[in-house]
């Protein structure tokens, strides 16, 4: 008998697998049913909950939200890209940029601050815009307008009787002739203008009777001729102006007619000679002497006022290296090399440099003659020994040249040459071999000769001076010029004058005359076939590709259309 369960009817044994069917399909759709109910439940309690989110916001809220999100989209592209570029760049080989250091410069261009420099240079800059400014001559300013120099007079007493160099100190028994004011006693008062008898004039203030104010004084007495200056109680004082006999002048400060306080002392052509400072007349402390042509000797005067004694330095051109030790007013006696370790101010205008511990071989004074070049000709310059060294040339056919240790700026004295003098009426040797080395005396001008001997041609015999190791070229990278030595005395150098990467070879032009020359030389100039410095190719493009090598034979050789 059938029955009904759940309004379902149930049957017999017989329909067992129908009614199995049928029930999966009944529960598959009641699950069906039921997912999409519970989707629809969900939906709308999200939908609920972001209303219920969304209704305290404000249009601020929603701005925040959005460029948060925006935040969030380039974050992730900026991660992206840094990943990208850094595989890309893991890929490539790393180049390492040379960066201009940081150069900091005053209003009038020095350099005052230079980012990552050693103390060795910072001192030797230090010293050189200083010498600089000392050097300056300015026709309406002088000294003054360097804020970090205080020239001026020395605030000691005036020892009675000290050297002056006034030449008409009293004006009492002087025959003359006045012109300009005078007060009511008719004594001279305001402007005038007073004329010796042998020529000479005073023209300046006065105030009744004495000069008070600025002078002009032109004299024909003595070894001054002009003076130029202010007075004071009939005496010179302040900043004053003299000019010698000698066309030498000086600029320093008096006091009661005394040069009391800081001076320099220029040649007749405006160069500076001597810088310090005058106590009563005389020089005292640290004075510097600067050599024509050369370094500079510094150190602390003696009673009579010369740099003499020990513990004097002769610093060389790169305010570096020195030989510090004993000196004779101002010329080397027996020295040790140093270098520049400090520098200090004294009497807030005077650099005081400071060394290193002198040591090593003693260096003396050792001018050549007709006999001998040097006692000690494996003792090497400290100077060069820091600038150039000598290796194989690269120039084909060459033996020995000389190259740069370091960057080298134009206008760097580069190495000296030194050698035996040759008497004047000796004459050329037979061939240009044995000429080979002659070169002018700058010591004996305008006939003097200096040569170098066949025995001190190899640098294992001699290396004292370096220069004559250097090479010719057509377009040198280095010239010819003067040096005032501390050993050798004056003697011809070379001097860049292009700069000079490390490790070129340096060249300079020999100077022959083309209708009196070396085969060889007359060759070079003829066809071109002369060595171009590496730092200077780029500026002569038009020297032929053949001609413009020094490193490979056959690129140094005519081309075959030109042999012909």
């Amino acid at each position: 008998m059938p029955c009904l369960v759940a309004g379902l009817p149930i049957t017999t044994h017989h329909s067992v697998t129908i009614r199995n069917y049928e029930a999966s399909l009944i529960l598959s759709r009641v699950s069906s049913q039921q997912k999409q109910y519970d989707k629809e439940n969900d939906d709308s309690s999200r939908q609920n909950n972001s209303n219920t989110k969304n209704e305290g916001m404000s249009v601020l809220d929603f701005r925040l939200r959005r460029e948060e999100r925006q935040r969030r989209l380039f974050r992730n592209s900026s991660l992206r890209s840094v990943k990208t570029e850094e595989k890309k760049d893991e890929e490539k080989p790393v180049i390492q940029e040379k960066k201009e250091p940081c150069v900091v410069k005053d209003k009038l261009g020095n350099e005052i601050y230079i980012r990552g420099e050693s103390v060795e240079d910072r001192n030797a800059r230090e010293l050189d815009q200083w010498l600089k400014k000392m050097k300056y001559i300015g026709s309406n300013v002088g000294l003054e307008q360097f804020k970090d120099l205080k020239v001026g007079v020395y605030q000691s007493e005036v020892k009675y009787g000290s050297p002056t160099f006034e030449p008409y100190p009293d004006l009492k028994d002087l025959k003359y002739t006045y012109q300009g004011g005078k007060d009511q006693q008719k004594r001279f008062h305001g402007k005038g203008n007073l004329e010796l008898e042998d020529g000479s004039y005073l023209v300046g203030y006065w105030e009744h009777g004495v000069r008070h104010g600025d002078f002009k004084v032109e004299s024909r007495k003595g070894d001054v001729c002009f003076l130029s200056g202010e007075y004071y109680h009939d005496k010179l004082n302040n900043k004053c102006r003299i000019y010698f006999a000698d066309e030498t002048w000086l600029e320093g400060y008096f006091k009661d007619g005394v040069l009391h306080g800081f001076c320099r002392i220029f040649d007749k052509k405006n160069k500076l000679t001597f810088l310090g400072m005058y106590r009563n007349g005389m020089p005292f402390g640290t004075c510097w002497k600067i050599i024509k042509g050369g370094g500079c000797v510094v150190g602390v005067a003696d009673e009579d006022g010369k740099i003499t004694g020990m513990n004097i330095a002769y610093i060389y051109p790169d305010f570096k290296n020195a030989l510090v030790g004993k000196f004779k007013d101002g010329v080397l006696e027996c020295a040790q090399a140093a270098t520049v370790s400090k520098v200090t101010t004294d009497n807030f205008c005077i650099k005081v440099p400071h060394f290193t511990t002198p040591e090593g071989r003693l260096y003396r004074r050792e001018e050549s003659n007709y006999d001998i070049v040097t006692q000690t000709p494996n003792l090497p310059d400290p100077y060069e020994s820091c600038i150039v060294e000598v290796h194989h040339s690269n120039v084909p056919g060459a033996n020995d040249g000389l190259f740069a240790r370091r960057d080298i700026q134009p206008n760097t004295v580069l190495a000296f040459y030194h050698g035996i003098k040759v008497p004047p009426k000796s004459g050329d040797d037979p061939t240009w071999e044995q000429n080979a080395y002659k070169i002018f005396d700058p010591a004996n001008t305008p006939d003097g000769t200096l040569d170098i001997p066949e025995k001190f041609r190899d640098i294992n015999n001699y290396c004292s001076s370096l220069a004559h190791k250097t090479n010719h070229s057509f377009v040198p990278n280095s010239e010819f010029m003067v040096f005032n030595h501390p050993r050798f005395g004056i003697i011809p150098c070379i001097a860049s004058k292009h700069f000079i990467a490390k490790g070129e070879e340096i060249f300079v032009r020999y100077g022959y005359e083309l209708d009196y020359c070396p085969d060889w030389y007359l060759e070079a100039w003829e066809k071109g076939n002369y060595p171009v410095p590496d730092s200077m190719k780029a500026e002569y493009s038009s020297v032929p590709s053949w001609a413009t090598s020094t490193n490979d034979d056959k690129q140094n050789q005519l081309p075959d259309s030109l042999n012909s």
